[in-house]
């Protein structure tokens, strides 16, 4: 999904071309990879709630469309992915916790660094 660069509630540098945004309401709150001729790509859809980053992984925990009742977390790969690439083949998820925490035990990957309030 592309989204437009204007009329932004949120919108946040992660790491590099990567955004934490949401376009009219925090609830749409997503990472996406922002294009050089405007505009963001989607990578991990909403509601986006915590993310990390360092220089090989970006981590995000979700609740799937705002349901506070499941947690999903995801692991962006970003020497997978650039503009055009297809996220199947960058973005790992939805993970349990479980999956997750293995994986981040193998891979190393980065601490949760920044935590967005929930929307109710």
């Amino acid at each position: 999904m592309i989204m437009s660069g204007c009329g932004f509630v949120h919108d946040e540098k992660i790491i590099g071309p990567y955004r934490l945004s949401a376009i009219d309401i925090d609830q749409q709150m997503r990472v996406c990879y922002a294009l050089a001729a405007g505009g963001c790509v989607g990578r991990i859809d909403e509601t986006v709630f915590a993310v990390g980053a360092d220089a090989r992984f970006i981590v995000a925990k979700q609740h799937p469309s705002g349901d506070r009742a499941i947690t999903n977390y995801f692991i962006l790969v970003i020497g997978n992915d650039s503009e055009l690439a297809d996220p199947h083949k960058s973005v790992l998820g939805p993970l349990s916790e479980s999956a997750f925490l293995e994986k981040s035990r193998l891979l190393h990957l980065p601490a949760f660094s920044r935590t967005i309030d929930s929307p109710r």
